[in-house]
């Protein structure tokens, strides 16, 4: 006998063109490549340790899943089951899909979610068009559960909805859990479906693309489904292997079923396998659309698998059916109120206003159809209306700034021609109400010439700014960040961080403020900056690509790419964890500016992007923009001079405590003008006082150095 599956989830993930399946004893997923190419899913079975350590975590979850499985036995033991739960009429489950996007993709469209709702109703109503292909032997238990399912109108407080939310979060790539907290309706009045970009949960290495519980171990908190947003529906940005059917299996278990390929051939179909004796026992899942399949024999009589129940892992188009015994099991956790009566109550009925038409004002939301909100002057940008809620009949657009400074249309494309920040308003209406947005700074147009220019130093004392440089961090906090500690000039740095647990081949960009060439045209500039590195385990490792764009990041072409095993590690060995501890575990890289016709680029923008392996941080220090990359080492005789307190409110004193010799200091502006011009004998402080707010560079000469540092003066 198997193990057995209790709560039942599967995954699946591309690995080596095929489709694996990752069982999860909490709950049920349908998943596909994202590629939607590979046709071959392969089964991996883990629900008996995950709802083990379920069990371990919770008492009550054990003892509500064992008494569950008695309650089954005894259904399945008793003659009658049938007639006891057999309703007089079609219920109907109020439903609220709740999408948590970040203006990707995973932001599907009410029609996408209305096509689901209609394969819903067909499948538990058998009205599907494909019910033909029933075989014969399986056409007289194939029943029409007479469940159906609607989008409520009315939310919690009873005001108006059309049964969809659309919440923006960054928790959609990978939040799992912690979504639900983000919105959550009544779980016993609604069933609750969030829809993501992804779902990082994770099951020995396989990623989950959507999950349930079942009623005997669901709560307040964790009640509904979680699914990934390509098997929603069977169009738009649906996986059309699916055909629709992944919300079809998952509100199977939902309302309380199990797979039939459960405990495997199992012993007995009253106290194993998914308890419904009408589905032939299974050995393991089928895949694909086979012909017959006879996988178990010691049922009697002995039937072929019942490979086109939505309960099985047959392609979406293969699946057409629900038996009468497992609509019995169905109906079985309807009749409960503790269970998913609840849900069929008058109460929820009334609450959830599904009895009644109710039409929305709009709630008004937009966001342009590109990453772009930064662009060059005379540069387009399209937007695109995403109000939701209620039916759009008019809009107003305006454009600061922007050719034209109005529309009417769903799509609008503006041109920018002057330097500057600008806020863009969406108003929308119809016969119900009108709801506008307004974005503050939405879009900033950048100067012909950048304002800051080479030569450029960061030495990362500051925190990220949207305005001067944009850092990437995802949902768990991997990504770009300011760390204090590890650092070779002052006494921070920009960290990438990654580690066992980041995604493989995630993308974290770091982008550099735009500045100014032409102080070294014709001078071969050169972008040099500190890295520290050092692999997890052995293996290709991380992979830094420093990327350049002249056109404000409309385009980026690739300046360097280094990769952990051969040029981007400062450490050798293997080190998990690893971070940075002294001068030593830094390395210099170097970056020529003269390719791709960027040496006379007056605007000009550096991207540092690193790609996760899911092992270590990757550190950068000293970003450095000059004629003149950075020495190998830190000068100990530089490292002697400290620039405090930085930021200031104007007053910088130079403490000079390891050159004995003379010093020339310069401080320019962001423009490159000089502004102050100063000398120092040997050992000897001196203070410099900037009356104007703004950033500055500080630029320090002596016998075998030079020390360039960015300040910043704040009024």
């Amino acid at each position: 006998m198997k193990n057995r599956c209790l709560g039942n989830a599967f995954v699946d993930l591309h690995m080596k063109g095929k489709i694996l399946l990752v069982f999860v004893g909490i709950s049920t997923i349908l998943i596909s490549s994202r590629t939607a190419q590979a046709q071959e899913r392969v089964p991996f079975c883990g629900s008996d340790v995950v709802t083990r350590q379920l069990a371990e975590k919770d008492s009550t979850v054990a003892q509500a899943i064992q008494l569950d499985l008695e309650q089954l036995t005894n259904l399945a033991q008793n003659p009658d089951a049938s007639k006891l739960f057999k309703k007089k009429a079609v219920v109907t489950i109020p439903v609220v899909f709740h999408v948590i996007h970040n203006y990707g993709p995973e932001n599907i469209s009410k029609a996408q979610i209305l096509e689901q709702m209609e394969i819903l109703n067909k499948d538990f109503r058998r009205r599907n068009s494909d019910t033909s292909k029933t075989r014969s032997i399986f056409k007289d238990r194939a029943v029409d559960c007479e469940v159906e399912f609607k989008l409520a109108t009315k939310d919690p407080d009873g005001n108006c909805t059309d049964g969809i939310t659309r919440t923006v979060s960054a928790l959609t790539y990978g939040g799992d859990e912690d979504v639900k907290d983000l919105i959550r309706w009544d779980y016993k009045t609604y069933l609750n479906i969030w829809v993501v970009e992804r779902i990082d949960l994770t099951i020995d290495g396989a990623t989950l693309a959507g999950y349930t519980y079942r009623p005997p171990s669901t709560n307040e908190k964790i009640d509904g489904i979680l699914v990934d947003h390509s098997f929603v529906g069977s169009s738009g940005t649906s996986n059309t292997l699916t055909a629709g059917r992944v919300l079809t299996h998952e509100i199977g278990h939902w309302l309380g079923l199990l797979h039939p390929f459960t405990d495997g051939c199992g012993s007995n179909c009253q106290t194993t396998g998914d308890y419904v004796c009408d589905t032939p026992p299974v050995a393991a899942n089928n895949v694909g659309c086979p012909s017959t399949v006879n996988s178990c024999s010691n049922d009697s009589p002995d039937e072929p698998d019942n490979h086109e129940n939505y309960m099985d892992y047959t392609n979406g188009s293969c699946q057409n059916m629900f038996t009468a015994g497992q609509n019995t099991l169905m109906q079985f956790y309807l009749s409960r109120t503790q269970y998913r009566g609840a849900n069929i109550s008058s109460a929820a009925i009334t609450k959830s206003g599904i009895t009644i038409s109710n039409p929305c004002a709009p709630k008004a939301d937009f966001q342009i159809t590109s990453d772009l909100n930064r662009i060059c002057p005379g540069g387009e940008v399209t937007f695109a209306d995403m109000s939701w809620n209620g039916d759009v009949v008019d809009r107003v657009w305006t454009f600061e700034g922007g050719s034209p400074s109005s529309s009417t249309f769903s799509n609008p494309s503006v041109t920018y021609n002057q330097a500057g920040t600008y806020k863009v308003t969406l108003k929308v209406t119809n016969s119900k109400g009108e709801s506008s947005i307004t974005k503050e700074e939405f879009i900033t147009v950048v100067p012909e010439e950048a304002d800051l220019k080479s030569p450029f130093l960061e030495t990362f004392e500051s925190e990220f700014t949207p305005s001067y440089w944009g850092a990437e961090v995802d949902a768990q906090a991997y990504g770009w960040k300011i760390q204090a500690g590890p650092s070779v000039s002052g006494s921070k740095s920009a960290v990438c961080e990654i580690d066992a647990n980041t995604e493989s081949g995630a993308r974290y960009n770091l982008l550099t403020p735009n500045f100014d060439l032409s102080a070294h045209k014709d001078l071969s500039p050169i972008l040099s900056f500190r890295v520290a590195y050092s692999l997890r385990t052995a293996g290709a490792g991380e992979r830094l690509v420093v990327y350049g764009s002249k056109d404000c990041g409309e385009n980026w072409l690739a300046l360097k790419g280094l990769v952990g095993a051969s040029s981007l590690y400062s450490k050798t060995g293997n080190n998990p964890g690893w971070k940075p501890s002294s001068a030593a575990d830094w390395k210099v890289v170097e970056v020529n500016l003269d390719q791709h016709g960027f040496a006379d680029s007056k605007n000009l923008m550096v991207r540092f992007e690193a790609v996760s392996a899911s092992g270590n941080s990757i550190y950068i220090d000293d970003v450095n923009v000059d004629q003149f990359a950075l020495s190998v080492a830190p000068s100990q005789l530089a490292a002697g001079i400290r620039i405090l307190p930085n930021p200031s409110n104007g007053q910088f004193t130079i403490h000079n405590q390891s050159v004995s010799s003379s010093i020339h200091i310069e401080v320019t502006d962001a423009n490159g003008r000089v502004v102050r011009t100063l000398a120092s004998e040997g050992n000897m402080d001196r203070v410099i006082h900037l009356n104007q707010s703004g950033i500055y560079f500080v630029r320090i000469t002596g016998d075998g150095f030079v020390k360039t540092e960015r300040i910043i003066v704040t009024k």
